[in-house]
This record gives structure tokens, sequence and C-alpha cells, in this order.
């Protein structure tokens, strides 16, 4: 697939560099990136987001997948609700 991306001058100038020092086109090179940068999981942090916030401010640029319960398969948490309903 064709595309046209504007690049500053000087990142050209670096990735054209880098891609002969590697003996790669520079498609070869752009695309090893891309398909490098795409494939990349995060690494699972060993401490929750909501923790690292503590007293910190506001937790507005978390996104749902920073929750910390992706994947989860514990119990529901209402399991312990109950609901009075009126017998009117």
């Amino acid at each position: 697939m064709r595309t046209t991306i504007d690049l500053p001058d000087q990142l050209m100038k670096q990735a054209k560099m880098k891609a002969i020092q590697e003996g790669k086109t520079l498609k070869e090179y752009f695309s090893e990136i891309l398909e490098h940068d795409l494939s990349e999981t995060k690494p699972a942090s060993s401490v929750p987001p909501w923790k690292e916030l503590q007293n910190t401010g506001s937790a507005q640029h978390l996104s749902p997948e920073d929750s910390g319960f992706e994947g989860y398969s514990g119990p529901d948490w209402n399991h312990a609700v109950q609901v009075n309903e009126s017998k009117s």
C-alpha cells in the first residue's frame, strides 16, 4: 500500500542514515519499526495505576484498560447486594 506522510527533515535524515547503516531500504526500515512497535504488548505492571496516582491528583488521563481489572474473572462486585422491593 502506498501512503504519504509528512516528516520533519531532520527525522527523515536520521531514518535514512539508520536504514543505510543497517543495510536496508527505507521501506524495509519503516516497515520493521512499525511492525515491531505495533506488535509490542504493554508489560504488566505489578502496581495498579490507581496506587501510583494516590495523592497525586486527577486520573483523567487513564483509560479503561489501565484499570487493572483486564481479564478479571472473580465474583461480580454486587454478589452480596440485596434488593428490597416494596410490596405495594
